[in-house]
């Protein structure tokens, strides 16, 4: 009895020491804030709702989408998704910079192939992958002229994505990319 409780002890412990090292270390992987007072991490996760609606001027469509873009690498990169439903002859999709309601330059792209995609009865993966500052267009933007002002505008709202059709040359459906928390600000204050 002495022997197997020990064991249990030991067990219970082992797993107690391996769950302190391995989740902060999932925490980072998957896109969750985290820092602490050795070696600060800041990641940030964007889940956004693609529509014609948010398009400038709005676009009456059927399509719509959704994207997850994650900060990762301390801010040097970004990971993304982007998924798309009922929804013809897409051109390209990408990143532009611009606050809700007006339009602005593509910054980063996503996906450009001569070859149309489409998904006309239900959901497909557009594009999925990673950016760094390697993929930046830092000529389409006085503003963002560097890895830096992407991560500033990000961050402070001033970007969306959208994905372009045949149809809609100048996009079918968008969403701004706002974080995550600010998300669940609103949503706290509207539950008042």
């Amino acid at each position: 009895m002495k022997k197997t409780s020990s064991i249990v002890l030991l067990v219970s412990l082992a797993i107690f020491v391996a769950s302190v090292q391995v989740v902060p270390a999932l925490a980072q992987h998957q896109g969750h804030e985290r820092s602490d007072t050795h070696n600060a991490i800041h990641q940030v996760v964007f889940h956004i709702d693609l529509t014609g609606s948010q398009q400038v001027p709005g676009v009456t469509t059927d399509a719509f989408g959704m994207a997850t873009v994650r900060l990762i690498d301390n801010g040097t990169a970004i990971q993304f998704r982007v998924i798309v439903c009922d929804i013809v002859n897409v051109t390209a999709s990408h990143i532009h910079v611009s606050a809700a309601g007006t339009n602005g330059p593509v910054i980063i792209p996503f996906f450009t192939n001569p070859r149309l995609f489409s998904s006309p009865q239900g959901c497909k993966t557009l594009a999925a992958g990673t950016r760094t500052a390697a993929d930046l267009n830092t000529k389409a933007s006085p503003t963002i002229t560097s890895w830096d002002d992407f991560v500033k505008a990000l961050l402070s709202g001033n970007t969306y994505i959208n994905v372009h059709t045949t149809a809609n040359k100048g996009g079918e459906i968008r969403g701004q990319l706002v974080h995550e928390h600010e998300n669940e600000s609103e949503n706290e204050q509207g539950d008042d």
